[in-house]
């Protein structure tokens, strides 16, 4: 004796199967990828973004020499963004009131000498990268 009856010979008409999504190609992955990395500026964020392993897009830029010089043009161009803002922040600092009595009687303007460091240290490592 059978455990269950056996399924209707057309099949059952209000089960509805679960089919995965296909997989993204390789180049539609890279596509992703870059674009991540446009916008984060990060290879492991890009990477887990995307839903590679970091491993992997390093390995990308090994074996593809397109790849890799779309990655170091976004890169590139990110690190220039950095250094941009980071230079209006320098050159432009916050300022805030001084307060007397419930008065304004000045107010104080700090530029932030760390960015003033960073952005030495990283025009440096800009100058030593391939």
């Amino acid at each position: 004796m059978p455990y269950s009856e056996q399924p209707p010979p057309g099949g059952y008409p209000d089960v509805k199967w679960h089919v995965p999504p296909k997989r993204p190609s390789l180049a539609q992955r890279k596509r992703d990828f870059l674009r991540h990395l446009l916008r984060w500026g990060l290879m492991s964020e890009a990477a887990a973004r995307t839903g590679v392993d970091r491993r992997t897009a390093h390995r990308w830029r090994e074996q593809d020499e397109a790849f890799d010089a779309a990655c170091h043009e976004r890169l590139k161009w990110r690190r220039e963004k950095i250094l941009e803002a980071a230079m209006g922040k320098a050159e432009k600092p916050k300022t805030r009131p001084v307060l007397y009595r419930g008065r304004q009687i000045g107010h104080l303007g700090r530029a932030n000498d760390r960015i003033v460091a960073a952005l030495m240290w990283s025009v440096e490592m800009m100058g030593r990268q391939k």
